[in-house]
């Protein structure tokens, strides 16, 4: 009987451990969101931004046009150490994310097909006349 009540506080002090982690690595992924203000974040190789035929360069544009408005952006190449692509679930590239005030995920486009790159530009777009 000993044995079993040993294994369950065992199993209680796991949780708890597991549930503190889990809280504390939220709130470090948060303060990179700057103080929880971004709106949005840009995973793409960044060095196609210039391509005038890339789609992945028309997302680049219309996500720094988004920025010049004053939307929060926070661009990131794929190989980049960054907690948002672990709390984000980044796996590819291009992905634009768009976060509300708490940091949470509102939408996610990924891939620079053309229905996708209208839908990002189409989006963003919104976003800056809402804020102006």
């Amino acid at each position: 009987m000993r044995v079993r009540w040993l294994g369950l506080g065992l199993v209680a002090v796991l949780v708890v451990c597991t549930l503190l982690l889990k809280s504390r690595t939220r709130h470090n992924a948060s303060s990179e969101t700057l103080n929880g203000s971004l709106a949005v974040v840009l995973v793409a190789d960044l060095r196609e931004a210039d391509d005038p035929h890339d789609r992945c360069a028309e997302i680049i544009r219309a996500v720094r046009e988004a920025s010049k408005r004053g939307i929060k952006i926070a661009e990131l190449p794929p190989d980049s150490n960054s907690d948002l692509l672990r709390r984000y679930h980044v796996f590819t590239v291009p992905t634009v994310l768009l976060l509300d005030a708490s940091g949470k995920e509102i939408e996610r486009f990924e891939g620079e097909d053309s229905t996708t790159v209208k839908t990002i530009q189409t989006r963003l777009s919104a976003l800056t006349e809402s804020k102006q």
